[in-house]
């Protein structure tokens, strides 16, 4: 069986860590390329899966897909793919026309930027009893289980551009109440907020 293969572009970013681990569950072919900027804490996880390999030098490389975590691809043009996303709440600059846009919606899960009330989005504190928290939130585990779900099925094919709203999908949230998620992760960061501070 020919396994599908993935660039993550700054797979140490929470949410990219998050990414590259739903699609090594799904048994594809998984690189990474570091974001310097971020620290480099989650990338010491993904050694230990042989479908994942850090990567420097993507110019040789074809993938199926390249996926950007928050950044626009141009840095990486000269990589061939099939299909090119990048996942940013809002259009980027400079985007290139063929690429397709997933909105984030405002995700949350482990290893994200948070204190024990709230959590961070771009430098912006937003608290856990908000109002906009509560109706808008999304667990990043559904976010990247529909986001698997959409790679496999192909949907992007054969379209020039496209921005696709995910927080409105209803394969984003399960039953499971947002406080029960919001507690696990609580624990989480209480476990290992030494590695993040």
């Amino acid at each position: 069986m020919l396994l599908m293969t993935c660039l993550v572009v700054n797979c140490n970013h929470w949410i990219g860590y998050h990414i590259v681990n739903g699609l090594l569950e799904d048994d594809w072919l998984v690189e990474g390329v570091i974001d310097k900027e971020e620290k480099d804490t989650l990338s010491m996880f993904f050694g230990r899966n042989s479908n994942f390999s850090f990567c420097e030098n993507v110019e040789k490389k074809v993938y199926d897909t390249v996926i950007s975590v928050g950044v626009p691809l141009k840095e990486i043009d000269h990589v061939h793919t099939n299909r090119s996303v990048i996942i940013h709440p809002t259009v980027p600059e400079n985007m290139k026309e063929d690429t397709i846009l997933i909105k984030a919606p405002l995700l949350f899960g482990e290893w994200m930027p948070m204190n024990e009330n709230g959590m961070y989005r771009n430098h912006l504190f937003i608290p856990f009893d908000s109002t906009y928290f509560l109706t808008e939130a999304v667990y990043i585990e559904d976010f990247v289980s529909y986001l698997v779900k959409w790679l496999n099925d192909d949907i992007a094919d054969n379209k020039k551009s496209a921005i696709i709203k995910l927080e409105h999908s209803t394969y984003t949230r399960d039953n499971r109440p947002i406080e029960k998620k919001l507690e696990q992760v609580k624990e989480h960061y209480h476990q290992f907020k030494k590695y993040t501070e």
